[in-house]
């Protein structure tokens, strides 16, 4: 009997009226601490689209922001940087694709330590049910 498979995609995205796409979501960042984002619980392996910027908060410019990418394969994660910016609401995105996407952490490093931050995500999952191994 042959096993039946199938491929979805899975989405971590913000909405809105009259918006389609890549709508990412807004996560708050408290600073001088790594936040977990989305985390991969599944066995099934994956191919994963990360988008990332850098949002600015109140009167705050949008920062630089550590990014953390694990994925199942590896011990080690994908350090990143997203860059902040001098003009408000002006942050840089950063896009990333992995395959066997563990979990999304990022690190808002203040040392101040009483600014705000946040980042706009969007993650798109795609990943296959019954395939095999790959």
């Amino acid at each position: 009997m042959k096993k039946q498979s199938h491929i979805e995609s899975h989405f971590v995205q913000g909405s809105g009226l009259n918006q389609t796409g890549n709508i990412p979501l807004l996560f708050p960042l408290r600073p001088n601490e790594t936040e977990i984002i989305f985390s991969d619980e599944t066995n099934n392996h994956n191919k994963t689209l990360i988008q990332i910027k850098s949002i600015g908060v109140g009167p705050f410019p949008p920062f630089p922001l550590q990014v953390f990418i694990f994925t199942k394969d590896s011990l080690f994660p994908i350090i990143a940087e997203v860059q902040g910016s001098e003009l408000f609401n002006e942050g840089n995105t950063r896009a990333f694709q992995v395959e066997n996407f563990s979990f999304l952490a990022i690190r808002f490093n203040d040392e101040v330590g009483q600014r705000e931050a946040a980042a706009e995500v969007f993650i798109q999952k795609t990943f296959c049910i019954g395939c095999g191994d790959r």
